[in-house]
């Protein structure tokens, strides 16, 4: 299939809902019209999550950036791809109660997804050659905010306080505080937020003073 054009994201083939039938012609969609805003909608089931991933993993193949932000963790399985679509790729990530359910091996189970995809893939257009295309397209990460099951990422560490004292670092603490104190007053006023002149001005002065912190 002649699928392969730059900007030209393909994301399946027209379906006549008459004849329940899927149809040779080739769904393509131009990517100039996801300069802006987009949303996707539909009931639970619909393919809404599919969709996302077809226009993800072909804007990969394009290599264009994509941050997603996915709480339900869904799009993680952006990694699972496997260009050799071998058996003891898919192995590690069944369901091993689904293969019991089966009354089939762990193997058994892996060797049935492998060949069912392969097969369905094939059916769209999609081989191995076009699947180590897109791994090799892009460089997929995997942030984790509060855990450690991808690269951890803590937005809340960098308010802890630095490991400094008062008795040797004074000037520079201050220096921090005043700075620190400042933008907030300018991004509260950037967002036009009314605040007491008299409390304003004293934020902004309260540690121009070259005192340092009382001993206890």
């Amino acid at each position: 299939m002649d699928f392969e054009k730059l900007g030209a994201f393909y994301l399946g083939k027209d379906y006549d809902l008459k004849k329940a039938k899927l149809l040779d012609q080739l769904v393509m969609y131009d990517a100039r019209d996801l300069t802006t805003h987009a949303v996707c909608v539909g009931m639970t089931g619909s393919g809404k999550t599919g969709l996302c991933l077809c226009l993800l993993e072909e804007a990969a193949i394009d290599h264009v950036p994509a941050i997603i932000i996915d709480p339900k963790g869904d799009m993680t399985n952006l990694l699972l791809t496997f260009p050799e679509l071998r058996a003891q790729d898919f192995q590690p990530w069944i369901n091993i109660d689904d293969a019991r359910r089966k009354a089939l091996t762990e193997d058994q189970f892996a060797t049935q997804q492998a060949e069912m995809w392969t097969k369905g893939l094939a059916d769209w257009g999609e081989d191995k050659a076009r699947i180590k295309m897109l791994r090799d397209s892009t460089d997929f990460v995997i942030y984790t905010p509060g855990s450690d099951a991808g690269i951890p990422v803590s937005i809340l560490q960098s308010f802890a306080a630095p490991a400094l004292s008062w008795d040797t670092d004074s000037e520079y603490l201050l220096e921090r505080i005043q700075e620190r104190s400042a933008h907030c007053l300018d991004s509260l006023a950037s967002m036009r937020i009314q605040c007491d002149p008299e409390n304003t001005y004293c934020c902004r002065t309260c540690f121009n003073t070259s005192g340092v912190k009382a001993k206890t």
